[in-house]
Order: C-alpha cells, then sequence, then structure tokens
C-alpha cells in the first residue's frame, strides 16, 4: 500500500464525524476488529496519539515499513501521523486508549517523554517495570470512562497521564523507540490538508470563507477543495461545519449555556440556522441532544 492510498482517520474525519466529544476514547480491541475481520488496515491519525495494551501474543502489527508479531503481552504507543495496522486472533484481549492531542493539559509525561512522544514505542512485558501497574491503570480507565458524572473529565485526564507517565519511565529503561522513516513523511498535499485543519481549529469560530483560507496558506480555492476531498474526503467546508458542529455538542454536554450562546461561541451567527444545521448533521435538536446527553 503506497502512501496516497493509505487513509488518513482523525479530527477532522473519524472522530468529528462520530458520537464522542470526548479527548479521550478507550475501547476493546476486540470490539473494533471483531466488525472488520480481525483485520485494521493501515491507517493514521493526524490528531490522535494511542496506547495499545495487549494482553495476548500473537498480534502482528505494522509500524511503518516495519512489520513484527509478539511474542507476549505488549504496550505499544503510536504517535499522531505514524502508519499502522494489525492483525488480530478471534481470542485477542486488549485495550487501546486514543487522546485526541492538544486537548489534555501538560504532565509529568510531557517532560519524561519528548522523544518517545513523536516516535513509536513498543514495551514487552519482560522488559517493563510498571506492565502491571498500567495494566491496572487502564482496568480502572475502562471503568471511569463508562461513567457520566462532573467529574469524569478530570479522572480520565488523570488516569492517561499516570499511563503516560508508567509508559515514559519503562521507555527510558528499555523502550524500543523507532525513528520516522522518510517514506513516512507527508506528501505535500498532505501537508496542505494538516495546514488547513491547523487553521481551522484556531479559528472555526470566526466568519471566514474557503476563500479566506486558501489565502491564507497561498492556494486557490478550488485547489484547497481538491485538497481536502482527497486527503480528508470532505469538502472545506464540509470540514469547517464539522468543527462547529462538534464544539456545539461539547458547550451542549458540559455546559448550561443558552442554545443562542452556543451557536455563537460555536460559530454560527444565526441561532434559527444552527438549529437547523444541528438537527441535520446530528438528527436531534441542540435542545434533545442535551437532553440526552443528561439521561
Amino acid at each position: 500500500m503506497t502512501q496516497r492510498t493509505i487513509p488518513s482517520y482523525e479530527l477532522y474525519g473519524e472522530l468529528l464525524s462520530g458520537a464522542s466529544t470526548d479527548p479521550i476514547h478507550h475501547e476493546l480491541i476486540r470490539d473494533r476488529s471483531s466488525q472488520h475481520d480481525w483485520t485494521i488496515r493501515l491507517h493514521r491519525h493526524r490528531a490522535m496519539a494511542q496506547v495499545f495494551l495487549f494482553r495476548t501474543a500473537n498480534v502482528a502489527y505494522r509500524l511503518g515499513d516495519v512489520t513484527h508479531r509478539t511474542s507476549e503481552p505488549h504496550i505499544l504507543f503510536v504517535p499522531p501521523g505514524f502508519v499502522h495496522g494489525f492483525r488480530f486472533d478471534e481470542d485477542v484481549d486488549g485495550d487501546v486508549l486514543s487522546i485526541r492531542t492538544g486537548d489534555l493539559p501538560p504532565g509529568p509525561s510531557e517532560a519524561l517523554l519528548p522523544a518517545a512522544m513523536q516516535v513509536p514505542c513498543v514495551l514487552a512485558r519482560s522488559d517493563s517495570e510498571n506492565f502491571a501497574d498500567i495494566e491496572a491503570t487502564f482496568q480502572q480507565l475502562a471503568r471511569i470512562y463508562r461513567r457520566m458524572n462532573v467529574e469524569r473529565r478530570t479522572l480520565l485526564e488523570t488516569l492517561t497521564q499516570l499511563i503516560l507517565t508508567y509508559i515514559a519511565g519503562d521507555v527510558r529503561r528499555h523502550a524500543t523507540i523507532g525513528t520516522l522513516p522518510t517514506s513516512e513523511r507527508l506528501s505535500r498535499h498532505e501537508q496542505q490538508a494538516e495546514d488547513f485543519c491547523a487553521l481551522v481549529e484556531q479559528d472555526f469560530r470566526e466568519e471566514l470563507s474557503v476563500g479566506d483560507y486558501a489565502r491564507t496558506l497561498g492556494v486557490s480555492p478550488p485547489h484547497l477543495t481538491r485538497v481536502c476531498r482527497k486527503v480528508l474526503g470532505e469538502s472545506p467546508n464540509g470540514l469547517i461545519r464539522q468543527r462547529r458542529l462538534l464544539e456545539a455538542k461539547r458547550l451542549l454536554e458540559y455546559t448550561r449555556l443558552s442554545i443562542s450562546e452556543i451557536a455563537l461561541r460555536s460559530g454560527f451567527r444565526n441561532p434559527p440556522f444552527f438549529s437547523r444545521t444541528f438537527r441535520q448533521c446530528v438528527g436531534l435538536s441542540p435542545k434533545s441532544y442535551r437532553s440526552s446527553k443528561e439521561a
């Protein structure tokens, strides 16, 4: 599979179009892999790091140009933008923790693991002094993740930082830390798409047109549209709208702001238009969406 055919699932795609507004996502590996014949094809996440906990052996995975099969339980850290794929046995036992970059507050792991946060880290249980603690923290995080109370997000952030800090300690002693191969570097179009995503993240609340974004990037609006459709599978306007709707979902879930105020804070200058757009894209009115999260 060449670089151009490797799909990208990220904030402007997988997470943004999904139901979750959490910066942290937890699931069992078998939950997703069982839906795909136990094979996760090569892909990357532009704005998301992942920690995989494999409790069983015989997991085949590919990281960039490197293919490996585990012979014992492992922990695998995959940074944003790095190509990876898996082939699992049907009895696989493990978890995956997905972390949307930029949403977590700084923690001790950031100082301990500066280099490893940029490249994959592989930890075998036999080389990890913290494996049991990491596994126990994963179990606690999985329980907290299913809760819906006011302290949930803070606890998830704390436990995530704890997992990263445990990994940091092991990395300094034993982990295999790869380097980013040249073949993994972004193509020109991928870089332009990533730059556009960064601008949207910065300015989605402003009344900016596709032409405004294109001028900032030094390209034409038609070129930006082609790049977004090719790399991200969506038009620029669609990506801007998705980012605004994600912000609206967050505000509906975690604040008591009025619908009109949420519309304005999410980049919609016309509250009735916001309500219509929200219903069309989400399937619920803003009020009903808020009520569903309070149930």
